[in-house]
């Protein structure tokens, strides 16, 4: 096959190859087997490109990629890419910002809705032969009576406050650059936001600045009974002191889609706690996202092939 070699590293089904195929005929595609670095060298060793997802890209899987031009993530969390190391290699660094942020958007209003709702336990219950749930008055709140906290207001939490307008809730953001000139909705420093919010969810990149901020302070300030969901990184909060939390009923839950450590350990207890509602990081697993991410990567690489400037916003480092 002609045209650029380009290595995906993401184990990927049959039909997910396919379709990549139909989206990008003028690539050589090549499809990391599986994260295993024998797998990944084999994928890396003649391409120009690699396009990552879910799993780390170690920096030792350069050595393997001598031809290697440009990085490229699925999505915008760059925290499993090895940047430092990939600039004195030379090699570009991209990303897709926004592109997915829709999707996660509807992911994220509906951790809040089954968590608040406790759907998956009353689902789990129905099936199990009891229709009556006693308990569900107390236990299920309204989003629209609550107020929810935005903390981070790039692309996807944007969306999700759009999303939000249609329930009548409350809505107070943060962000670490301060108020937006044209956001209509409150403004409060982070502190305030967690103390008053009785959901907060989190739209935040993982740096070294933001690691563990949602930590036993945090969840401590939060109001009695709050519900903390993460669609963004796992390595924002302290999942001990979460788990914590939890235990004790100062939350009384938590909608995460993202964890410390992924793949998840099978004995983390978050996956047991009933009032948890838990996601494999699919929160822009879709079929319509599937295309536009597809697209928006392979564009990219097109432009950088041609010697065309890849857009500012898209460039982490070059």
């Amino acid at each position: 096959m002609s045209g650029p070699v380009v290595a995906v590293l993401e184990p990927a089904s049959d039909e997910m190859r396919a379709r990549m195929e139909t989206l990008c005929p003028d690539f050589d595609l090549r499809f990391a087997a599986s994260g295993d670095p024998a797998d990944f060298a084999e994928a890396l060793g003649e391409a120009r490109y690699a396009v990552t997802r879910g799993l780390r890209f170690p920096a030792a899987a350069l050595d393997d990629a001598p031809k290697l031009e440009l990085i490229h993530q699925w999505g915008t969390g760059t925290d499993g890419i090895p940047i430092e190391a990939a600039r004195l290699r030379g090699i570009t660094i991209a990303r897709s910002p926004g592109v997915n942020a829709p999707t996660v958007a509807e992911a994220t209003v509906a951790l809040m809705l089954a968590t608040l709702r406790r759907l998956p336990q009353v689902h789990a219950s129905l099936r199990s032969g009891q229709w009556e749930q006693p308990d569900l008055w107390r236990e299920a709140r309204d989003l629209g009576s609550l107020t929810v906290g935005l903390v981070g207001m790039g692309a996807i939490g944007t969306e999700v406050a759009k999303r939000l307008d249609g329930f009548g809730c409350a809505v107070i953001y943060t962000r670490a650059s301060g108020p937006m000139a044209d956001c209509a909705l409150r403004f409060a420093p982070l502190d305030a936001l967690v103390a008053e919010c009785d959901v907060i969810s989190l739209h935040l990149p993982l740096t070294d600045t933001t690691r563990a901020m949602i930590d036993a302070d945090a969840l401590a300030s939060m109001k009695q009974g709050a519900v903390l969901i993460n669609t963004s990184r796992g390595g924002l909060v302290h999942e001990a002191a979460l788990v914590a939390a939890l235990v004790s009923g100062h939350l009384s839950g938590a909608g995460l889609d993202v964890f410390s450590s992924e793949p998840v350990s099978a004995d983390n207890p978050l996956l047991s706690m009933p009032q948890v509602v838990t996601l494999p990081h699919v929160a822009g697993r879709t079929l319509d996202n599937f295309d536009r991410m597809v697209s928006h990567w392979a564009d990219n690489i097109r432009a950088h092939a041609a010697g065309r400037q890849i857009a500012p916003e898209c460039l982490v480092s070059a």
